[in-house]
């Protein structure tokens, strides 16, 4: 029998050296070396007298048992087990290769830097590859996140960034509805779901190509595939409006008309616009509108309440004004007709309740179109006429301190000073005023 071999025989038949021969496991683990001490606390009769013999001192009434390591390695080779490599014997102990923190960490990283190497390669050449090599260069959020999904569902991820990838390499040029897009690029209709794993990275990597954040609610995510010509929900994404008219692109449509005429009027809308009536716009809808017409007005009122709306049409003396309601927080398909409005030179003017969310709204649309949109109520003496009962709740005020646009924080003093709401239904004849005035 070897050396090595008699001395892990030796002193594996006696319980009294494993704790010590752990400790000197966990040096190793801790310093990639074995060297310090080893600290036994509260040692059995046993510990004291295994260990009182090995490093030939009295054990016998300690409470602590402290062995150094340096001690103890000469000691070893005052024995007949002179001469062996305490970490191999360690290894040989315990019947595995017992690997330091930092050897483990080296490791960790070469195999994590060689799986994302070959998913580069896999991508070399495609629309991709540039942007995933910035993300694994600089190491940003993306990276950690692939890097978490790495440590938890490492089997998984190699086919879920591939696929992503192949998403980002086949971003569609006209729109799609995303489970037909997830079908033809990957034969998986659910693929690109948004809770998958394939789905999640596809998310990130899309943002990432866009310069926006990663979204964090429905309508926000909506947007950032719409912009990329994918479709989450075409048909009950819906904004209320009246009197928006436009054209279409008849080479879209099949319209057989004179080739001349690439756009023509869009004659359902037209026809709701004679008969003055609101209609539900769909992101179906308003993918097929090219362009807005002009009118004479120019201006466009956007209210956040359905009864609000509702008023306006039936009472208003003019019946030609365009007119929009968000129901409340804007969905993706009033996001698409607003950017249509100001895209042919339309004057936005935003009106809402007086309270944190209606200040938030208000503010999100100002954020987006700047100097394209003005408010209407959103003042103080607006706000003070129109004052209600109605208390708004501490953890409401708080949203105050989020507003950004300098025309609403004068407004935002006084709600958070009186603590209670103005609401929109209140100012409907002011804003029957200004419309009849246009």
């Amino acid at each position: 029998m070897e050396v090595l071999e008699e001395a892990v025989q030796y002193f594996k038949n006696n319980n009294g050296y494993l704790r010590l021969l752990k400790g000197l496991k966990n040096k190793y683990i801790s310093y990639g070396e074995i060297k310090g001490n080893v600290v036994i606390s509260n040692p059995t009769d046993e510990e004291k007298q295994a260990l009182s013999g090995l490093m030939k001192r009295d054990y016998s009434r300690n409470k602590t048992i402290n062995i150094n390591i340096a001690k103890l390695q000469k000691q070893l080779q005052t024995t007949r087990f002179s001469g062996i490599d305490l970490k191999d014997f360690i290894n040989a102990y315990f019947n595995e290769e017992i690997v330091s923190k930092k050897d483990n960490k080296i490791k960790y990283q070469e195999e994590l830097d060689m799986f994302f190497e070959k998913i580069l390669r896999q991508n070399e050449g495609k629309y991709v590859y540039k942007y995933l090599k910035k993300i694994l260069e600089n190491k940003n959020n993306i990276y950690y996140n692939l890097k978490k999904y790495y440590n938890k569902e490492k089997d998984l991820l190699g086919k879920a960034l591939n696929e992503a990838c192949a998403g980002i390499n086949n971003l569609p040029e006209e729109n799609i509805r995303i489970p037909v897009f997830a079908s033809n690029t990957i034969n998986n209709p659910h693929g690109y779901d948004k809770k998958t794993l394939c789905g999640k990275i596809f998310i990130m990597l899309l943002s990432y190509i866009n310069g926006v954040p990663v979204p964090k609610d429905s309508e926000n995510l909506a947007e950032l595939y719409y912009n990329n010509h994918l479709l989450v929900d075409d048909v009950s994404n819906m904004v209320l409006c009246k009197n928006i008219t436009g054209f279409i692109d008849s080479s879209v449509k099949n319209i057989n008309i004179n080739k001349r005429l690439l756009y023509v009027e869009h004659k359902g809308l037209q026809g709701f616009k004679e008969y003055n009536e609101p209609i539900y716009l769909t992101i179906y809808n308003l993918s097929n509108i090219s362009s807005l017409k002009k009118d004479k007005y120019q201006k466009v009122l956007i209210t956040e309440n359905p009864a609000v709306f509702m008023e306006i049409t039936e009472k208003c003396k003019k019946k030609d004004f365009k007119l929009i309601c968000t129901y409340g927080q804007v969905k993706l398909a009033g996001i698409i007709l607003l950017d249509l409005l100001t895209k042919a030179g339309y004057k936005l003017y935003y009106s809402g309740d007086i309270d944190p969310e209606g200040i938030q709204i208000a503010d999100k649309l100002k954020q987006r179109y700047g100097k394209n949109l003005e408010f209407i109520g959103f003042d103080v003496k607006t706000y003070l006429k129109n004052i209600s009962k109605i208390n708004i709740s501490e953890m409401r005020i708080k949203k105050l301190k989020q507003i950004k646009s300098k025309e609403l924080l004068e407004v935002c003093k006084y709600v958070a000073k009186n603590r209670k709401a103005a609401y929109e239904e209140e100012n409907i004849e002011n804003l029957i005023t200004f419309l009849n005035e246009l």
